[in-house]
C-alpha cells in the first residue's frame, strides 16, 4: 500500500492494511443478538451429528465462557411453522440470564423456511440500531428462502444505523450459497466466516462474540470499495477523498491504496473514491459519524459485465437429462451456469456447474417438467448476466416383474425409461419416502435388473427413480413369507462337531448358526452358509447351557429355530508324575477330539490359551509332548478349541545334567573328538562356540541323539572357545573350555 498524500487540519488520519484495522468482535459492554438458523435444513448432519445439536452445544459452551457484564440476546427463525416466512421469534431479550438463553435454545425444533434477512432486521430493531451501536451475529446453514435480498438489507441497515454491524457465520455452506451471506456481512462492515464442523463453528463464534477488540481511541471512518454492489473488495489502486458535507474542507486524501481508515471528529462527511486505471468513480454523501464511534463506508464501483449462454439442445430437453451449455462471460471466481425457474431471484439455483470447470459445461435439467431458463450467474455479487429459456419435457418409464415373490428371493425386473446414468430401480413399501430404497440396481447395469425381495412379507412396490430423485414408474408386488426347518441333535457335548439338516430358501446370503436364545438376530458363534450344502457341520459352543440352532435369512432375519442343550466337555490326561527337563513323553488322553482341540504343557498360572509344546487331539492318543527345559512345577492341559481348558494334570519337571570330555586345544578347521554324557533328547546338540555367543548358537554342531563321542568341526578363527551341551537347542547344561590354534 502506498500513501502519496494525506492532509489533516487538526485531526489524526490513519491508513491501515486490510487485516489490521477492523476487528469484528464484541466489546465487553456491547449489546448484541445471536440470530440462529432453526430451519428444516439444520437437521442435516456434519461429522455424524445434527447441525442444530452442534450449534446448541457450541453456543451453550460459549455462554459459559462469556464475561457476566456482556449483554447477549437470542433470536431464532424457522422453528415453529413450515413454509412461513414470518416465523421469527425473540427467544431471549438482550441481557437475559445465560441459563434462560440456553434453555430456550435447547427447545428449538427445526422445521421451516430461512427468512435470514428479515431475522437480522428484526434483531437490529430489537437493539434500536438507529439510536445505538448494534451488533448482530447470524449463524445460518443456507441461503435466503424468502422474499428479501440479504445484500439490500445489509445496505439498508448500514445506512440507517448509527453503527450497525452484522457478522455472518456460514455453517456447512458451499461456495454458491456463501455469496448472499457474505454480501450481508460486508455491506454492514461485518465479517463473514465459514465453518464446516463443530470446531470451526466454535472458533467463528469466539471470533465474533467472545473476542474483545481493542477499544477505539477516536471516531473513525473505515473506507472500502467493491467491484459492483456486494462484490469483492478492491485491495489496491484506489484514490480516496473525505471532505465536510456540502463541499466543505477536504480532511483526508490518499492515493493508490485499497482500504483505508481516517480518524476524524464526529460530523457529517462526503466520501469520494476513484479507480484511475479504469476511470470508475463512486461516492457516499452525508455520512454521519458520531463522536467516539467507528463506522465503515462501502462504496460500490459499478460497471457493465456481459455474458451469453447457448444450450444444446436448444429450447427443450427431457427432465433430468444432461444438456451442453456454451457460454461467454467474465469467468470470475465462483461464477456458474445453472437452470432455474424464470421467476427465481438472482442467486437461486438447482443443478449448476462452475465456469472454471470448462466450456462447454454439462448441466442436468430439473427433475420436474416445466418452463425454466439457463443462466450465467455472477457469483459475487449475485447477478444474472445472461439467460435463455428452456422447457423441461416429461419422460416415461415402465416396470415389468412377477406380481408375487418370496421374501428374500432374487427376481428379475424388466424396464423401459430414459436410462440416465443415475436412474435406479428399487422395491419399497408403497408409503415410503420418494428417495427410500432397499435392494436397488442402476438402469445402466442392464435390462433386466436383478433385485432382492425384502425379508418381511407384505405389500410393496417397484419404483423407477429418475436421476435418483423422482419416481416416474411404479408396480405393485406382493412379498410372501417363506418357511424353513432345522433338524439337529437335542443335546451335545461342548466343543464337539455335529451335522445339522435344514429346509428353506437356501439363498446365497442365508446361514446357519448356534447361539444363546436371547442373542440378537444377527448374533452368531460357529456358522455355515446354506450354499455350502446339506447337512451343515457346526461346532458346539464351549460353555454348557441352553442354546438354539438358527436359520438366518440373508444374515438378518431368523426364520427357523431349534433348541439344544450343551453339556460340559469331559476330558482325561494320563502321564508320569515326574519327568526330566527337555524329555519327550507320551500323554494319553480322552476328550471331544475335535478339530481345534490340543494337548500342551504350561505353568499352572498361565492363561487358558497359553501353550509350549503341543499336539492336536485330532492326531490321536497318546500325544508326544516335549517337556520344558527349565525345572519346576507344570501342568498338562487338554484345551478345547484352543480356548478353554477342560482337563489338567500336574507334572513335576526335574533338572538334568551333562558332562563333556574334550581336548584342551584343537587346530582351526580340523575336527575335535568330544565324549559326553547327558539326556540325549531329540533336539539336544553339542557345538563349539565363543564363550559370549548366544545360548542357541549352533555353529558346526552334532545332535546328541547320534551318540557319543561326537566329531565337532573346529572354527577357522584362532582364539578361546568352549564346547557346549545345549538342551533342546536352547539351554546350556554343560561347557568346557577349548583353545583353537592357527592351522599350519
Amino acid at each position: 500500500m502506498a500513501l502519496n498524500h494525506a492532509r489533516t487540519l487538526g485531526f489524526s488520519l490513519v491508513l491501515v492494511a486490510l487485516n489490521s484495522f477492523w476487528l469484528p468482535s464484541l466489546a465487553a459492554a456491547e449489546d448484541a443478538i445471536v440470530v440462529l438458523d432453526a430451519s428444516g435444513s439444520m437437521w442435516g448432519r456434519v461429522e455424524d451429528k445434527e447441525k442444530i445439536v452442534i450449534a446448541r452445544d457450541v453456543i451453550g459452551n460459549l455462554l459459559s465462557d462469556l464475561p457476566a457484564e456482556r449483554n447477549l440476546g437470542l433470536v431464532a427463525y424457522g422453528h415453529n411453522r413450515k413454509g412461513d416466512c414470518s416465523d421469527i421469534e425473540e427467544l431471549a431479550p438482550v441481557g437475559a440470564d445465560r441459563d434462560a438463553i440456553r434453555a430456550s435454545m435447547n427447545k428449538l425444533n427445526p422445521k421451516g423456511k430461512t427468512p435470514l434477512s428479515a431475522s437480522v432486521k428484526f434483531a437490529a430493531e430489537k437493539l434500536k440500531y438507529t439510536e445505538n451501536k448494534a451488533t448482530v451475529i447470524l449463524v445460518s446453514d443456507g441461503i435466503e428462502t424468502c422474499d428479501l435480498d440479504p445484500c439490500e438489507v445489509g445496505t439498508e441497515l448500514e445506512q440507517a444505523g448509527i453503527d450497525f454491524t452484522a457478522h455472518v457465520i456460514g455453517f456447512d455452506v458451499d461456495e454458491v450459497e456463501q455469496a448472499g451471506l457474505q454480501c450481508l456481512a460486508e455491506n454492514t462492515g461485518g465479517k463473514f466466516l465459514s465453518a464446516d464442523n463443530a470446531q470451526e463453528l466454535t472458533t467463528a463464534l469466539q471470533e465474533t462474540v467472545a473476542q474483545a477488540p481493542e477499544p477505539a481511541k477516536t471516531s473513525g471512518l473505515a473506507l472500502r470499495a467493491t467491484e459492483l454492489a456486494g462484490g469483492p473488495v478492491i485491495i489496491t489502486g484506489l484514490n480516496w477523498k473525505i471532505q465536510q458535507a456540502g463541499g466543505g474542507e477536504v480532511l483526508f486524501e490518499a492515493q493508490d491504496i485499497g482500504e483505508a481508515k481516517a480518524e476524524l471528529p464526529g460530523g457529517v462527511y462526503d466520501v469520494f473514491v476513484e479507480q484511475p486505471s479504469t476511470g470508475l468513480k463512486g461516492e457516499s454523501k452525508l455520512v454521519e459519524l458520531n463522536t467516539g464511534t467507528e463506522k465503515t463506508v462501502t462504496i460500490p464501483l459499478e460497471f457493465d459485465l456481459e455474458a451469453t449462454v447457448r444450450s444444446v439442445p436448444e429450447g427443450e430437453a427431457p427432465v433430468s437429462s444432461e444438456i451442453v451449455v456454451y457460454w461467454t462471460g467474465p469467468d470470475r471466481i465462483s461464477d456458474y451456469i445453472t437452470i432455474t425457474k424464470p421467476e427465481d431471484r438472482a442467486g437461486a439455483y438447482t443443478n449448476y456447474k462452475y465456469t472454471k470447470d470448462g466450456n462447454p459445461l454439462k448441466v442436468r435439467m430439473p427433475n420436474t417438467a416445466g418452463e425454466y431458463e439457463v443462466r450465467y450467474m455472477l457469483s459475487k455479487p449475485a447477478r444474472i448476466l445472461a439467460r435463455v429459456p428452456i422447457t423441461a419435457t416429461a419422460v416415461e418409464a415402465t416396470l415389468t416383474a412377477a406380481g408375487s415373490v418370496s421374501a428374500g428371493a432374487q427376481f428379475d425386473v424388466n424396464w423401459t425409461g430414459p436410462a440416465y446414468n443415475d436412474d435406479w430401480i428399487t422395491i419399497v413399501k408403497p408409503d415410503a419416502g420418494e428417495r427410500a430404497y432397499t435392494s436397488y440396481a442402476y438402469t445402466r447395469d442392464g435390462n433386466p435388473l436383478r433385485l432382492k425381495a425384502p425379508l418381511d412379507p407384505g405389500e410393496y412396490e417397484l419404483r423407477y427413480l429418475q436421476a435418483g430423485q423422482k419416481i416416474i414408474a411404479r408396480m405393485p408386488v406382493t412379498v410372501t413369507g417363506v418357511d424353513a426347518t432345522i433338524t439337529g441333535p437335542p443335546t451335545a457335548m461342548a466343543g464337539t462337531y455335529h451335522d445339522v439338516r435344514w429346509t428353506g430358501p437356501g439363498a446365497h446370503g442365508d446361514w446357519m448358526t448356534i447361539t444363546a436364545p436371547t442373542a440378537d438376530e444377527r448374533a452368531y458363534t460357529d456358522y455355515k452358509y446354506m450354499r455350502d450344502g446339506n447337512p451343515l457341520k457346526l461346532r458346539m459352543p464351549l460353555e454348557a447351557g441352553s442354546y438354539e440352532f438358527r436359520y438366518v435369512q440373508d444374515g438378518k432375519k431368523v426364520i427357523a429355530r431349534q433348541t439344544i442343550q450343551i453339556t460340559e466337555a469331559i476330558a482325561t490326561l494320563t502321564a508320569p508324575d515326574g519327568v526330566q527337563a527337555g524329555q519327550s513323553i507320551n500323554v494319553a488322553f480322552t476328550g471331544p477330539n475335535s478339530k481345534g482341540d490340543w494337548v500342551t504343557v504350561t505353568k499352572p498360572a498361565d492363561n487358558e490359551r497359553k501353550y509350549t509344546s503341543y499336539k492336536y487331539a485330532r492326531d490321536g492318543s497318546p500325544a508326544k509332548i516335549d517337556m520344558p527345559l527349565e525345572p519346576g512345577d507344570y501342568e498338562l492341559r487338554y484345551v478345547l478349541d484352543g480356548k478353554k481348558v477342560v482337563a489338567r494334570r500336574p507334572i513335576i519337571v526335574s533338572d538334568v545334567t551333562a558332562t563333556i570330555t574334550a581336548p584342551s586345544s584343537a587346530v582351526a578347521t580340523t575336527q575335535a573328538r568330544v565324549e559326553w554324557e547327558g539326556p540325549a533328547n531329540y533336539r539336544d546338540y553339542l557345538t563349539i562356540a565363543k564363550p559370549d555367543a548366544p545360548n542357541n548358537f549352533s555353529g558346526g554342531y552334532r545332535y546328541a541323539r547320534d551318540g557319543s563321542p561326537s566329531q565337532l568341526n573346529v572354527p577357522r578363527d584362532p582364539g578361546d572357545y568352549e564346547v557346549r551341551y545345549v538342551l533342546g537347542g536352547k539351554r546350556i547344561i554343560a561347557r568346557v573350555p577349548i583353545k583353537v590354534t592357527p592351522a599350519p
